[in-house]
């Protein structure tokens, strides 16, 4: 670094503004990890309901699929019984 009189407290002044915006970056940077933090947390817990929800959805769909073929079974039954 040059020791000339008339640059050094420019030069001292962007160091220091520059180690500034450094700080200022990392504080930033610190801010956002932590709400990228809490949003993952919150999709984490929204993934656990909708696999919940998609559980359900299937146990559904499989009774439905029960209760069909059962009335179709009484449905055959009472035609026989008509007959």
């Amino acid at each position: 670094m040059n020791d000339d009189p008339t640059t050094r407290p420019t030069l001292e002044r962007l160091l220091e503004m520059t180690r500034e915006m450094r700080d200022e970056m990392r504080a930033g940077f610190q801010s956002v990890n932590e709400r990228l933090d809490r949003v993952e947390a919150r999709l984490d817990s929204l993934e656990l309901r909708v696999e919940k929800v998609e559980e359900q959805l299937d146990r559904v769909t499989s009774v439905v699929h029960e209760t069909r073929a059962d009335l179709r079974e009484i449905k055959k039954e009472l035609r026989e019984t008509v007959k």
